[in-house]
């Protein structure tokens, strides 16, 4: 991971004077160029000198695409790995809820240091991002995920876990607000929290997410799907002890029977 760009994303100052200096060597050159045959060569060569200020003030410093393509890069193969590790694959998966993917920045990061900026395409980043993917079977929830700093590559972990849905309550999604100071303003910026509850209130998946309606969606799936699978599997289990309870009268009826029969022989001997 290009940490070294990266920490000049999200710390370098939006306007970069070292560009401004190459694109205004490059009009003038152009101006040349075009103004008079005489001082065309000049101006050409005066503006291919912009242009090379330009690029070597800005390929230090990585760009939203940059950020974007690194972060796909760690989190792209989430799912296949979850498979391998659990030994779960599309054969297992349960019908009423296919594999989901969360992911986002972490606006709760305790690491320092901790930056935040804003990117040209007006998507609120910071320099810790984290992604997981959930596996729904007819008896587990299975979550592989990986947090990683975008500055940092010691600071790259990784998530696991495997619930039975009886050990599972719900999933629910808190909106919260990161402020920060820029200048003499404080800017708030909301996020999102994604949570998968434990039946004993305590959090079995927390991560910071990027919103949109399928994470609503995710929230109603996959606390219907808990809901769900906890009374068929509550019923299947009745189901279970039933059988077994009939089973052992049956066989207590038979051995009664058994008993029976002999102390009526043992009388008429």
């Amino acid at each position: 991971m290009e940490t070294k760009r990266n920490i000049k994303y999200f710390t370098a100052p939006p306007v970069n004077v070292i560009a401004l200096v190459g694109w205004a060597i490059a009009i003038v050159g152009i101006v040349l160029a075009s103004a008079f045959w005489s001082t065309r060569i000049p101006g050409i060569i005066t503006a291919i000198v912009g242009l090379f200020v330009v690029v070597f003030a800005s390929g230090g410093k990585s760009n939203d695409t940059d950020i974007d393509f690194q972060i796909k890069e760690k989190i792209s193969n989430l799912q296949e790995r979850s498979e391998k590790k659990y030994e779960v694959y599309e054969q297992h998966f349960l019908k009423m809820l296919k594999p989901i993917d969360l992911q986002g920045y972490d606006f709760e990061a305790t690491e320092e240091p901790f930056y935040y900026t804003r990117g040209k395409d007006g998507r609120h980043r910071t320099n810790y991002f984290t992604g997981v993917n959930l596996i729904f079977t007819n008896e587990k929830v299975y979550m592989l995920g990986r947090r990683f700093s975008l500055t940092d590559d010691l600071i790259d972990t990784e998530i696991v876990g495997n619930y039975f849905y009886f050990d599972l309550a719900k999933a629910e999604l808190e909106e919260k607000v990161y402020e920060t100071q820029k200048g003499d303003r404080t800017i708030q910026v909301p996020f999102y929290v994604f949570k998968i509850l434990k039946a004993d209130g305590s959090e079995a998946l927390r991560l910071c997410v990027d919103y949109g309606a399928d994470t609503d969606k995710a929230v109603e799936n996959i606390t219907r799907a808990i809901t769900v699978r906890q009374k068929e599997l509550e019923k299947r289990a009745q189901e279970a002890a039933e059988r077994k309870a009939a089973f052992r009268a049956k066989i207590e009826a038979e051995k009664a029977a058994d008993a029976a029969a002999a102390a009526e022989a043992e009388a008429n001997a």
